[in-house]
């Protein structure tokens, strides 16, 4: 794990500055501890940062062949690479290192730019052909691990992250006006665009190409183009899932340094740290967050969870005060505002995980696969009480205004959208009414990528099907970037098992019958926990990791305090109305309303914009 930045100039007879380079990768030191290297020749030049894990005498990088005729920057892991090696040994290829990333020059002196179709793992990594004065770069199927680019008609600048990019001479931090609507709505900018100007993200399952001619991106590999298995039964399905998720652990098992898992209590990482710890054989770390507040703390399921399988257990207990002192850290690691407020815990978590171990095993994944979130069964419901809206309607008001369970009131507001808005609002965070309050000017409220890709899997008959791979190309790429940036920060590793590739593939084949039993979400992977977890952590009320963000911004103290100061002392810009924001908050402190989502979207971009003086 590591990260990787470089700097390409078409123009032949340019030359990299080797300071200016150096720059962008020192700007990330955290992601990797243990070494450093650069690689310029002329107009190219590479940086890297390593974690080291595998290899760890041998896999200094930049990375060449013998030849010196291709150079390799690399971030991530490759779980199947000793099988790759053994069949490019068998082609005549040696090895002087024991790392992956000698794997991937030699695949791609093999396969050329098909390279990437042989690999199981997370990455991003950038290859320079120096004969050509090209650069391959890729990224991993599901966007595990970021890549970042800017580019002129002169230069080329990528990077793991958007703080080294904005260490480059020529670029000034600048708030990309047409994202603003959309990450108010959503707290998240999904596709290519970033909260940055000019700054873009390679796309999952996409490589390019960059040379004398331009730059071309490629789809390798899509989600939306699995084909649908209706020879499978339930009980099938399980079996192959169980197999593939219990490979899959395993090969992420893969490491020279200690390693363990992020065990919140919920039933996904409990279920992967109940497999590690059958494959494991000896003990493992398991780390977890645990809340005064009762109603979010599920440190009691993670215990069960440790005494039942053995391992060294480690946990954290993070109040307001704590929080507020490491969101600002937070936002600066994740570059961009914080879409969850939960970044902060697993960033504290991180730190503490540091100290026993460098590689962790997590649960992500797996809600977005088998259909975990209570929201994905809204649309269909939605869909059924408009029939009787004069009925539900007042019943819904009723509800929502009385009990705080916000998918009330999503399918209150929901109930009055004709099905593709519904869609397409499934994951929104903010009411589009309220952002258009937050809003100060006539801004492009165009929601581009998210909007193409609504259009696509409009194709398909099951709305929670819709829902579900909608999510996997955009609110799950939040979940990932989360994960990246907070372990990252902390110099950890993070796998995740559940998105091995093979096993979103299968997840994706199944027709949502077989996945969801009426209103059971998740209904396969609880099934399969079965043999592996008591029942009370498998069907107990889904908690997701929340934040008492409520509670904790109506304290005087803490992130009530920080809350107050940012919105009464930063003053607004071009993009939103401060006095509108300012009337939100009292209106959340004299608990007139529930305002926490909108205010909490505001905090973190007034502070993203101090961090990076935008």
């Amino acid at each position: 794990m590591c990260g990787i930045a470089g700097i390409y100039y078409h123009d032949s007879t340019r030359r990299v500055d080797e300071n200016q380079l150096v720059a962008m990768r020192d700007v990330f030191t955290y992601r990797g501890p243990d070494d450093k290297g650069l690689y310029i020749s002329g107009p190219v030049g590479l940086a890297h940062r390593r974690l080291s894990i595998i290899g760890l005498s041998t896999g200094h990088q930049p990375m060449s062949d013998p030849n010196q005729k291709f150079w390799i920057v690399f971030n991530g892991e490759i779980y199947n690479y000793r099988i790759l090696r053994k069949e490019l040994e068998k082609k005549g290829y040696s090895f002087k290192s024991e790392s992956d990333t000698e794997v991937i020059i030699y695949l791609y002196m093999e396969y050329g730019n098909n390279c990437i179709e042989y690999l199981n793992g997370m990455f991003a990594f950038a290859i320079c052909d120096e004969s050509k004065h090209s650069l391959y770069i890729a990224r991993d199927r599901m966007g595990i691990k970021p890549l970042y680019y800017y580019k002129t008609n002169n230069e080329f600048i990528f990077s793991s992250e958007i703080k080294s990019i904005l260490k480059y001479d020529k670029i000034e931090a600048a708030c990309n006006g047409s994202a603003v609507f959309e990450y108010f709505l959503y707290r998240d900018v999904a596709g290519e665009h970033t909260m940055f100007k000019d700054v873009m993200s390679l796309l999952p399952g996409h490589y390019m190409t960059v040379d004398s001619a331009g730059i071309d991106i490629v789809k390798y590999w899509d989600v939306l183009n699995t084909d649908k298995d209706h020879s499978l039964d339930k009980n099938s399905a399980k079996e192959q899932i169980e197999y593939l998720l219990q490979d899959a652990i395993k090969i992420r098992l893969m490491s020279e340094v200690p390693l363990g898992t992020f065990c919140s209590g919920g039933i996904d990482s409990s279920l992967v740290t109940a497999m590690a710890a059958g494959i494991a054989g000896e003990h493992l770390n398991t780390f977890s967050v645990g809340f005064e507040e009762s109603d979010y703390d599920e440190s009691e399921y993670a215990k069960i969870v440790s005494t039942r399988y053995e391992t060294q257990h480690h946990e954290l207990v993070l109040g307001s005060s704590d929080f507020s002192s490491l969101l600002p850290k937070a936002i600066a690691l994740n570059d961009e505002p914080l879409h969850f407020a939960n970044s902060v815990h697993i960033l504290a978590l991180s730190e503490l995980t540091k100290k026993h171990v460098t590689v962790v095993l997590t649960g992500e994944g797996a809600d977005e696969l088998f259909l975990g979130y209570p929201r994905y069964l809204i649309p269909e419901l939605a869909k059924k009480i408009k029939h009787f809206s004069w009925l539900t309607s007042p019943l819904l008001n009723l509800l929502s205004r009385i009990h705080k369970d916000h998918r009330i009131k999503k399918l209150r507001d929901y109930s009055q959208l004709d099905m593709q808005d519904i869609i397409m609002m499934n994951a929104a965070v903010n009411r589009v009414d309220v952002v258009n309050q937050i809003i100060g000017c006539d801004i492009d409220k165009k929601l581009g990528y998210r909007n193409e890709l609504h259009d696509s899997v409009l194709n398909y008959k099951s709305t929670i099907e819709m829902v579900s791979l909608q999510d996997q190309l955009t609110y799950l790429i939040s979940i990932l970037n989360r994960q990246d940036r907070m372990s990252m920060g902390a110099s950890v590793e993070a796998r995740v098992p559940f998105l091995d590739y093979r096993l979103v593939e299968f997840a994706n084949s199944l027709p949502p019958s077989i996945k969801l039993e009426k209103t059971n979400t998740k209904m396969l992977i609880k099934e399969i926990a079965e043999k592996y977890l008591p029942r009370e952590v498998i069907y107990r009320r889904k908690s997701g990791f929340g934040v008492p963000l409520t509670k904790w911004m109506r304290d005087t103290n803490g992130l009530g305090k920080l809350v107050k100061e940012i919105i009464y002392d930063t003053p607004g810009d071009d993009y939103i109305n401060i006095d509108n924001i300012r009337a939100k908050y009292d209106e959340h402190m004299s608990e007139r309303a529930d305002n926490t989502e909108i205010l909490w979207t505001v905090v973190n971009y007034l502070i993203w914009r101090e961090v990076y003086n935008i």
